[in-house]
Protein backbone atom coordinates (compact mmCIF):
# COMPACT_ATOMS: atom_id res chain seq x y z
CA UNK A 1 0.00 0.00 0.00
CA UNK A 2 1.74 3.14 -0.83
CA UNK A 3 0.22 6.94 -1.01
CA UNK A 4 -2.66 8.74 -0.06
CA UNK A 5 -5.45 7.14 -1.99
CA UNK A 6 -4.59 3.47 -1.25
CA UNK A 7 -4.59 4.26 2.54
CA UNK A 8 -8.27 6.42 2.21
CA UNK A 9 -10.09 3.63 0.81
CA UNK A 10 -8.93 0.90 3.49
CA UNK A 11 -10.69 3.70 5.97
CA UNK A 12 -13.17 3.49 4.59
CA UNK A 13 -13.32 0.02 4.21
CA UNK A 14 -12.26 -0.33 7.93
CA UNK A 15 -14.52 2.10 9.15
CA UNK A 16 -17.69 0.10 7.45
CA UNK A 17 -16.12 -3.20 8.36
CA UNK A 18 -16.40 -2.38 12.17
CA UNK A 19 -19.83 -1.71 12.62
CA UNK A 20 -20.88 -5.50 10.65
CA UNK A 21 -17.94 -6.90 12.58
CA UNK A 22 -19.62 -6.13 15.78
CA UNK A 23 -23.08 -7.07 14.98
CA UNK A 24 -21.45 -10.90 15.16
CA UNK A 25 -19.43 -10.48 18.26
CA UNK A 26 -20.35 -12.14 21.54
CA UNK A 27 -18.83 -12.31 24.95
CA UNK A 28 -16.23 -15.66 25.49
CA UNK A 29 -18.05 -17.15 28.93
CA UNK A 30 -16.35 -20.20 29.52
CA UNK A 31 -12.83 -21.63 29.13
CA UNK A 32 -12.21 -25.34 28.14
CA UNK A 33 -8.69 -27.37 28.36
CA UNK A 34 -10.31 -29.72 26.09
CA UNK A 35 -11.07 -27.61 23.65
CA UNK A 36 -7.89 -24.33 24.48
CA UNK A 37 -8.51 -20.69 23.37
CA UNK A 38 -4.98 -20.13 21.38
CA UNK A 39 -3.46 -16.74 22.17
CA UNK A 40 -1.04 -15.48 19.63
CA UNK A 41 1.40 -12.56 20.07
CA UNK A 42 2.81 -11.73 16.71
CA UNK A 43 5.96 -10.04 17.96
CA UNK A 44 7.68 -11.16 21.33
CA UNK A 45 9.11 -8.22 22.78
CA UNK A 46 8.12 -6.72 26.79
CA UNK A 47 4.87 -5.59 25.50
CA UNK A 48 3.95 -9.16 23.98
CA UNK A 49 5.38 -10.34 27.18
CA UNK A 50 3.05 -8.64 29.22
CA UNK A 51 0.33 -9.81 27.10
CA UNK A 52 0.91 -13.25 27.46
CA UNK A 53 2.14 -13.98 31.16
CA UNK A 54 -1.51 -12.35 31.87
CA UNK A 55 -2.81 -15.76 30.62
CA UNK A 56 -0.86 -17.56 33.19
CA UNK A 57 -1.23 -15.24 35.76
CA UNK A 58 -4.77 -14.21 35.82
CA UNK A 59 -6.23 -17.13 33.79
CA UNK A 60 -4.65 -20.37 34.58
CA UNK A 61 -2.64 -20.91 31.51
CA UNK A 62 -2.79 -24.34 29.19
CA UNK A 63 -4.07 -26.24 32.36
CA UNK A 64 -6.98 -24.01 32.72
CA UNK A 65 -8.17 -23.60 28.81
CA UNK A 66 -5.80 -21.06 27.44
CA UNK A 67 -2.52 -22.05 24.94
CA UNK A 68 -0.25 -18.78 23.86
CA UNK A 69 2.15 -18.86 21.36
CA UNK A 70 4.78 -15.87 19.60
CA UNK A 71 6.57 -15.15 16.95
CA UNK A 72 9.87 -12.61 16.78
CA UNK A 73 12.64 -12.68 14.82
CA UNK A 74 15.20 -13.67 17.31
CA UNK A 75 15.73 -16.78 19.17
CA UNK A 76 15.54 -16.05 23.19
CA UNK A 77 13.02 -12.73 22.89
CA UNK A 78 11.17 -11.76 26.16
CA UNK A 79 8.06 -13.71 25.52
CA UNK A 80 9.71 -16.95 24.27
CA UNK A 81 10.04 -18.03 27.95
CA UNK A 82 6.74 -17.79 28.81
CA UNK A 83 5.19 -18.88 25.89
CA UNK A 84 3.56 -22.11 25.92
CA UNK A 85 4.65 -22.50 21.69
CA UNK A 86 7.01 -19.66 19.84
CA UNK A 87 8.49 -19.87 16.41
CA UNK A 88 11.46 -17.58 14.98
CA UNK A 89 10.75 -15.90 12.07
CA UNK A 90 11.34 -12.95 9.74
CA UNK A 91 7.88 -11.48 10.38
CA UNK A 92 8.24 -9.67 7.22
CA UNK A 93 8.20 -12.51 4.93
CA UNK A 94 4.82 -12.94 4.72
CA UNK A 95 4.82 -16.75 3.94
CA UNK A 96 6.88 -17.36 6.78
CA UNK A 97 4.82 -15.33 8.71
CA UNK A 98 1.15 -17.14 7.09
CA UNK A 99 2.99 -20.13 8.20
CA UNK A 100 3.84 -20.15 11.41
CA UNK A 101 0.60 -18.47 12.55
CA UNK A 102 -1.19 -21.23 10.78
CA UNK A 103 1.00 -23.76 12.49
CA UNK A 104 -0.93 -22.98 15.78
CA UNK A 105 -4.17 -22.25 14.81
CA UNK A 106 -4.53 -24.89 11.87
CA UNK A 107 -8.54 -24.88 11.40
CA UNK A 108 -9.56 -20.79 12.36
CA UNK A 109 -13.03 -21.30 11.96
CA UNK A 110 -12.89 -24.42 14.48
CA UNK A 111 -10.60 -23.01 17.08
CA UNK A 112 -11.18 -20.20 19.08
CA UNK A 113 -8.45 -17.83 19.43
CA UNK A 114 -6.97 -14.21 18.62
CA UNK A 115 -3.68 -13.09 16.89
CA UNK A 116 -2.70 -9.78 18.44
CA UNK A 117 0.08 -7.53 16.51
CA UNK A 118 2.59 -6.76 18.86
CA UNK A 119 5.24 -4.59 16.70
CA UNK A 120 4.68 -2.99 13.48
CA UNK A 121 8.02 -5.08 11.89
CA UNK A 122 5.11 -7.16 10.25
CA UNK A 123 3.43 -7.98 6.82
CA UNK A 124 0.72 -6.60 7.96
CA UNK A 125 -0.98 -7.01 4.50
CA UNK A 126 -0.75 -10.66 4.66
CA UNK A 127 -2.06 -11.07 8.40
CA UNK A 128 -4.89 -9.13 6.80
CA UNK A 129 -5.41 -11.31 4.05
CA UNK A 130 -5.52 -14.39 6.62
CA UNK A 131 -8.24 -12.38 8.23
CA UNK A 132 -9.92 -11.95 5.52
CA UNK A 133 -9.56 -15.24 3.43
CA UNK A 134 -9.06 -17.80 6.14
CA UNK A 135 -11.19 -16.36 8.81
CA UNK A 136 -8.01 -15.43 11.52
CA UNK A 137 -9.43 -13.22 14.15
CA UNK A 138 -7.35 -10.93 14.28
CA UNK A 139 -7.55 -8.10 16.95
CA UNK A 140 -8.91 -5.92 17.26
CA UNK A 141 -9.98 -5.77 13.79
CA UNK A 142 -8.33 -6.84 10.62
CA UNK A 143 -8.12 -3.49 10.05
CA UNK A 144 -7.05 -2.40 13.29
CA UNK A 145 -3.44 -3.22 12.76
CA UNK A 146 -3.27 -2.28 8.80
CA UNK A 147 -4.16 0.99 9.86
CA UNK A 148 -3.01 2.03 13.74
CA UNK A 149 0.80 0.52 12.76
CA UNK A 150 0.89 3.33 9.23
CA UNK A 151 1.57 6.44 9.98
CA UNK A 152 0.12 7.98 6.94
CA UNK A 153 -3.39 6.12 7.17
CA UNK A 154 -3.39 6.54 11.17
CA UNK A 155 -3.00 10.56 9.98
CA UNK A 156 -5.67 10.23 7.46
CA UNK A 157 -8.46 8.44 9.98
CA UNK A 158 -7.29 11.21 12.49
CA UNK A 159 -8.44 13.95 9.85
CA UNK A 160 -11.58 12.44 8.86
CA UNK A 161 -12.77 12.55 12.46
CA UNK A 162 -11.55 16.09 13.07
CA UNK A 163 -9.55 15.58 15.47
CA UNK A 164 -7.23 18.43 16.46
CA UNK A 165 -3.72 17.16 15.14
CA UNK A 166 -0.92 18.79 14.62
CA UNK A 167 -0.19 20.05 11.19
CA UNK A 168 1.80 17.24 9.18
CA UNK A 169 2.77 16.45 5.49
CA UNK A 170 3.34 12.88 3.85
CA UNK A 171 6.55 12.91 1.49
CA UNK A 172 7.64 9.82 -0.52
CA UNK A 173 10.76 10.73 -1.74
CA UNK A 174 13.62 12.74 -0.58
CA UNK A 175 12.75 15.58 -3.12
CA UNK A 176 9.18 14.97 -1.24
CA UNK A 177 10.51 15.91 2.45
CA UNK A 178 12.01 18.84 1.29
CA UNK A 179 8.92 20.14 -0.49
CA UNK A 180 7.03 19.47 2.77
CA UNK A 181 9.39 21.40 5.24
CA UNK A 182 9.93 24.29 2.99
CA UNK A 183 5.70 23.99 3.46
CA UNK A 184 5.78 23.95 7.48
CA UNK A 185 8.77 25.37 8.20
CA UNK A 186 11.79 24.55 10.22
CA UNK A 187 11.84 22.28 13.21
CA UNK A 188 9.83 19.66 11.97
CA UNK A 189 9.97 15.85 12.99
CA UNK A 190 10.65 13.75 10.08
CA UNK A 191 9.18 9.84 10.89
CA UNK A 192 8.90 6.50 8.87
CA UNK A 193 5.35 5.59 7.84
CA UNK A 194 5.79 2.31 9.61
CA UNK A 195 7.59 2.78 12.93
CA UNK A 196 6.96 1.94 16.71
CA UNK A 197 8.93 3.81 20.00
CA UNK A 198 10.23 6.41 18.13
CA UNK A 199 12.70 3.91 15.76
CA UNK A 200 13.87 6.35 12.67
CA UNK A 201 12.15 9.50 14.32
CA UNK A 202 14.59 12.78 13.76
CA UNK A 203 13.80 16.05 14.63
CA UNK A 204 15.59 18.43 12.12
CA UNK A 205 16.31 22.05 12.94
CA UNK A 206 17.28 23.10 9.33
CA UNK A 207 17.69 22.00 6.24
CA UNK A 208 20.87 20.59 6.57
CA UNK A 209 19.37 18.07 8.86
CA UNK A 210 17.37 16.64 6.36
CA UNK A 211 19.19 14.30 4.16
CA UNK A 212 20.28 12.82 7.34
CA UNK A 213 17.06 12.49 8.85
CA UNK A 214 15.46 11.19 5.50
CA UNK A 215 18.46 8.26 5.62
CA UNK A 216 17.97 7.15 9.53
CA UNK A 217 13.67 6.78 8.65
CA UNK A 218 14.33 4.63 5.94
CA UNK A 219 17.40 3.05 8.06
CA UNK A 220 15.28 2.22 11.55
CA UNK A 221 11.55 1.74 9.38
CA UNK A 222 9.76 -0.96 10.52
CA UNK A 223 8.48 -1.68 7.31
CA UNK A 224 9.84 -1.47 3.86
CA UNK A 225 9.26 1.64 1.16
CA UNK A 226 10.83 5.18 1.29
CA UNK A 227 8.20 7.02 2.35
CA UNK A 228 8.01 9.35 6.11
CA UNK A 229 5.52 11.98 7.71
CA UNK A 230 6.57 14.96 8.29
CA UNK A 231 5.36 17.08 11.35
CA UNK A 232 5.44 20.37 12.75
CA UNK A 233 7.46 20.71 15.73
CA UNK A 234 5.82 22.56 18.74
CA UNK A 235 9.24 23.82 20.50
CA UNK A 236 7.26 24.81 23.51
CA UNK A 237 6.10 21.68 24.15
CA UNK A 238 9.50 21.12 25.62
CA UNK A 239 9.44 23.51 28.49
CA UNK A 240 5.67 23.56 28.85
CA UNK A 241 3.58 20.94 27.32
CA UNK A 242 2.76 17.58 28.13
CA UNK A 243 2.70 14.64 26.30
CA UNK A 244 -0.07 12.11 26.59
CA UNK A 245 -1.05 8.48 25.61
CA UNK A 246 -4.81 7.50 26.30
CA UNK A 247 -5.34 4.11 26.49
CA UNK A 248 -8.24 3.56 25.51
CA UNK A 249 -9.96 0.11 25.90
CA UNK A 250 -13.09 -1.63 24.13
CA UNK A 251 -14.35 -4.61 26.17
CA UNK A 252 -17.51 -6.53 26.74
CA UNK A 253 -19.38 -5.37 30.08
CA UNK A 254 -21.85 -7.97 32.18
CA UNK A 255 -24.35 -6.84 30.00
CA UNK A 256 -23.05 -8.03 26.86
CA UNK A 257 -22.41 -4.78 25.36
CA UNK A 258 -18.81 -3.12 24.43
CA UNK A 259 -18.07 -0.62 26.35
CA UNK A 260 -15.49 2.51 25.84
CA UNK A 261 -12.68 2.69 29.02
CA UNK A 262 -10.19 5.67 28.36
CA UNK A 263 -6.99 6.38 31.04
CA UNK A 264 -4.37 8.71 30.19
CA UNK A 265 -1.36 8.42 30.44
CA UNK A 266 1.32 11.09 31.08
CA UNK A 267 5.24 10.57 29.16
CA UNK A 268 8.17 12.35 28.08
CA UNK A 269 10.38 12.02 25.29
CA UNK A 270 13.51 14.80 25.20
CA UNK A 271 14.49 13.56 21.93
CA UNK A 272 12.52 11.18 19.85
CA UNK A 273 12.16 7.86 21.57
CA UNK A 274 10.05 7.11 24.83
CA UNK A 275 12.19 7.72 27.85
CA UNK A 276 9.50 7.78 30.94
CA UNK A 277 6.02 7.62 31.76
CA UNK A 278 3.55 8.08 34.70
CA UNK A 279 0.01 7.47 35.90
CA UNK A 280 -2.33 9.88 36.61
CA UNK A 281 -1.03 12.17 33.45
CA UNK A 282 -0.89 15.42 35.79
CA UNK A 283 -3.14 16.91 33.58
CA UNK A 284 -5.83 19.12 34.47
CA UNK A 285 -8.95 17.20 34.33
CA UNK A 286 -10.77 19.11 31.49
CA UNK A 287 -8.11 18.64 29.00
CA UNK A 288 -7.34 14.90 30.05
CA UNK A 289 -11.46 14.73 29.30
CA UNK A 290 -10.90 15.93 25.84
CA UNK A 291 -8.23 14.74 25.05
CA UNK A 292 -10.04 11.39 26.09
CA UNK A 293 -13.21 12.09 23.71
CA UNK A 294 -10.82 12.54 20.80
CA UNK A 295 -9.28 9.23 21.57
CA UNK A 296 -12.62 7.49 22.25
CA UNK A 297 -13.20 8.95 18.39
CA UNK A 298 -10.29 7.19 16.94
CA UNK A 299 -10.75 4.06 18.48
CA UNK A 300 -14.60 3.99 17.92
CA UNK A 301 -14.03 4.44 14.38
CA UNK A 302 -12.26 1.23 13.65
CA UNK A 303 -14.07 -0.85 16.12
CA UNK A 304 -13.56 -4.39 17.46
CA UNK A 305 -11.86 -5.52 20.75
CA UNK A 306 -8.73 -4.70 22.84
CA UNK A 307 -6.59 -1.42 22.99
CA UNK A 308 -5.65 1.23 21.61
CA UNK A 309 -2.79 3.46 22.53
CA UNK A 310 -3.77 7.38 20.99
CA UNK A 311 -1.05 9.64 21.48
CA UNK A 312 -1.59 13.19 22.12
CA UNK A 313 0.09 16.98 23.01
CA UNK A 314 -1.45 19.30 25.34
CA UNK A 315 0.39 22.50 24.34
CA UNK A 316 -1.03 25.51 25.44
CA UNK A 317 -4.29 24.45 26.69
CA UNK A 318 -4.97 22.80 23.84
CA UNK A 319 -5.05 18.86 22.76
CA UNK A 320 -3.10 17.58 19.98
CA UNK A 321 -3.52 13.91 18.20
CA UNK A 322 -0.78 12.67 16.83
CA UNK A 323 -0.78 8.97 16.05
CA UNK A 324 -2.24 5.68 17.44
CA UNK A 325 -1.30 1.98 17.38
CA UNK A 326 -3.94 -0.61 17.90
CA UNK A 327 -2.26 -2.31 20.69
CA UNK A 328 -0.28 -2.01 24.25
CA UNK A 329 1.98 1.15 24.38
CA UNK A 330 5.53 1.09 25.70
CA UNK A 331 4.22 4.15 27.69
CA UNK A 332 1.71 2.52 29.18
CA UNK A 333 4.10 -0.60 30.68
CA UNK A 334 3.69 1.81 33.62
CA UNK A 335 -0.06 0.12 34.72
CA UNK A 336 2.35 -2.61 35.73
CA UNK A 337 2.96 -0.44 38.73
CA UNK A 338 0.02 2.02 38.16
CA UNK A 339 -3.25 -0.30 37.79
CA UNK A 340 -4.30 -3.48 39.86
CA UNK A 341 -4.87 -4.63 36.66
CA UNK A 342 -2.21 -3.98 33.53
CA UNK A 343 -2.72 -2.63 30.37
CA UNK A 344 -1.01 -6.21 28.95
CA UNK A 345 -3.62 -8.20 31.11
CA UNK A 346 -6.49 -5.57 29.49
CA UNK A 347 -6.00 -6.11 26.35
CA UNK A 348 -5.64 -9.66 26.57
CA UNK A 349 -9.01 -10.46 28.42
CA UNK A 350 -10.80 -7.64 26.07
CA UNK A 351 -9.86 -9.34 22.93
CA UNK A 352 -10.54 -12.93 23.76
CA UNK A 353 -14.18 -11.58 25.12
CA UNK A 354 -14.54 -11.26 28.31
CA UNK A 355 -16.13 -9.27 30.63
CA UNK A 356 -12.86 -6.96 31.73
CA UNK A 357 -13.95 -4.73 35.24
CA UNK A 358 -13.40 -0.93 35.38
CA UNK A 359 -9.70 -0.62 35.74
CA UNK A 360 -8.59 1.42 39.13
CA UNK A 361 -5.41 2.72 40.52
CA UNK A 362 -3.27 0.59 42.79
CA UNK A 363 -2.27 3.10 44.69
CA UNK A 364 -4.94 5.56 44.99
CA UNK A 365 -3.42 9.17 45.57
CA UNK A 366 0.14 8.36 44.60
CA UNK A 367 1.91 9.07 40.96
CA UNK A 368 3.61 6.18 39.53
CA UNK A 369 6.42 6.44 37.11
CA UNK A 370 8.45 4.49 34.33
CA UNK A 371 11.87 5.00 33.13
CA UNK A 372 13.47 3.33 30.21
CA UNK A 373 16.86 1.07 31.76
CA UNK A 374 18.81 1.45 28.49
CA UNK A 375 22.20 0.14 26.95
CA UNK A 376 25.34 2.15 26.86
CA UNK A 377 26.28 4.12 23.68
CA UNK A 378 29.87 2.96 23.50
CA UNK A 379 28.55 -1.25 23.61
CA UNK A 380 29.21 -3.04 19.91
CA UNK A 381 25.88 -3.87 18.14
CA UNK A 382 24.61 -7.43 18.73
CA UNK A 383 26.81 -7.61 22.16
CA UNK A 384 25.72 -10.67 24.79
CA UNK A 385 24.01 -9.90 28.02
CA UNK A 386 26.44 -11.79 29.95
CA UNK A 387 25.07 -11.33 33.40
CA UNK A 388 22.82 -8.22 35.43
CA UNK A 389 23.03 -8.11 38.82
CA UNK A 390 18.88 -7.15 40.45
CA UNK A 391 20.42 -6.16 43.93
CA UNK A 392 22.10 -3.04 42.18
CA UNK A 393 18.65 -1.52 42.25
CA UNK A 394 17.18 -3.05 44.99
CA UNK A 395 19.17 -2.40 47.59
CA UNK A 396 18.81 1.55 46.42
CA UNK A 397 15.35 0.77 47.05
CA UNK A 398 15.41 -1.01 50.38
CA UNK A 399 18.25 1.85 51.36
CA UNK A 400 15.91 4.60 50.58
CA UNK A 401 12.53 3.50 52.11
CA UNK A 402 10.83 3.70 48.41
CA UNK A 403 8.09 1.99 46.86
CA UNK A 404 9.85 0.96 43.79
CA UNK A 405 10.95 -2.34 41.49
CA UNK A 406 13.11 -2.78 38.33
CA UNK A 407 11.63 -5.19 34.98
CA UNK A 408 14.35 -6.71 33.19
CA UNK A 409 13.33 -7.56 29.90
CA UNK A 410 15.53 -10.71 29.46
CA UNK A 411 17.02 -9.61 25.75
CA UNK A 412 19.91 -11.68 24.63
CA UNK A 413 21.85 -8.51 22.81
CA UNK A 414 22.22 -5.19 23.15
CA UNK A 415 22.97 -2.31 20.58
CA UNK A 416 23.45 1.48 21.61
CA UNK A 417 20.29 2.41 23.21
CA UNK A 418 18.48 -0.44 23.20
CA UNK A 419 15.52 -0.46 25.60
CA UNK A 420 16.88 -3.53 28.29
CA UNK A 421 14.26 -2.66 30.91
CA UNK A 422 12.08 -0.23 33.33
CA UNK A 423 12.23 1.14 36.30
CA UNK A 424 9.51 2.46 38.59
CA UNK A 425 8.86 4.24 41.37
CA UNK A 426 5.42 5.78 43.04
CA UNK A 427 5.32 8.58 45.65
CA UNK A 428 2.92 11.21 46.34
CA UNK A 429 4.70 13.60 44.53
CA UNK A 430 5.09 12.99 40.90
CA UNK A 431 8.56 15.09 40.73
CA UNK A 432 9.47 12.47 43.42
CA UNK A 433 8.03 9.61 41.69
CA UNK A 434 9.93 10.24 38.24
CA UNK A 435 13.30 11.04 40.10
CA UNK A 436 13.31 7.65 42.05
CA UNK A 437 12.03 6.17 38.62
CA UNK A 438 15.77 7.81 37.11
CA UNK A 439 17.73 6.87 39.49
CA UNK A 440 17.09 3.31 39.92
CA UNK A 441 17.12 3.10 36.45
CA UNK A 442 20.61 4.55 36.44
CA UNK A 443 21.64 2.01 39.12
CA UNK A 444 19.79 -1.11 36.63
CA UNK A 445 21.50 0.27 33.94
CA UNK A 446 25.01 0.19 35.50
CA UNK A 447 24.63 -3.34 36.41
CA UNK A 448 24.39 -5.10 33.26
CA UNK A 449 27.15 -6.81 31.66
CA UNK A 450 28.05 -7.05 27.77
CA UNK A 451 30.53 -9.04 26.29
CA UNK A 452 32.41 -8.78 23.39
CA UNK A 453 31.17 -10.03 19.83
CA UNK A 454 32.48 -13.24 18.57
CA UNK A 455 35.60 -13.10 17.59
CA UNK A 456 36.56 -9.78 19.02
CA UNK A 457 39.34 -8.93 22.08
Amino acid sequence: MRGIEPRESAIEEAVSYARELESRLEPLDRLDPGDPFVYVSVGGGELGDLVLTAAKRSLGGRSAGIVTAAIDRYQGFPAQDSADLSAVVDMRDGDALESAISGFVRDPRSVRHAVFLEVEAVDTARVFEMATRRGYNVVSTPYGPLVGMDRLASKLLIERLGVPAVEWRYAGSLEELRAAAGELGFPIIVKPVMTSSGHGTSIVEGEGGLDAAYEHAMRHARGRGDEVIVERYLPELRTEGVELTQLVLRHFDEDGRIRTTVLAVGHSRPGAVYVESWFPSGVPAELEREGAEHAAKVANALGGLGLYAVEQFVVGGRVYTSEFANRPHDTGMVTRWALAEDEGSLHLKATMGLVVPAPRAAHPGSFCAARVVLAPDDVAPGAPVTSWSPNAAYSLIRRRGWMGDVWFFGKPTAYPGRRMGLAAACSRSLRAARARAASIASAAEGSISYGALHGEN
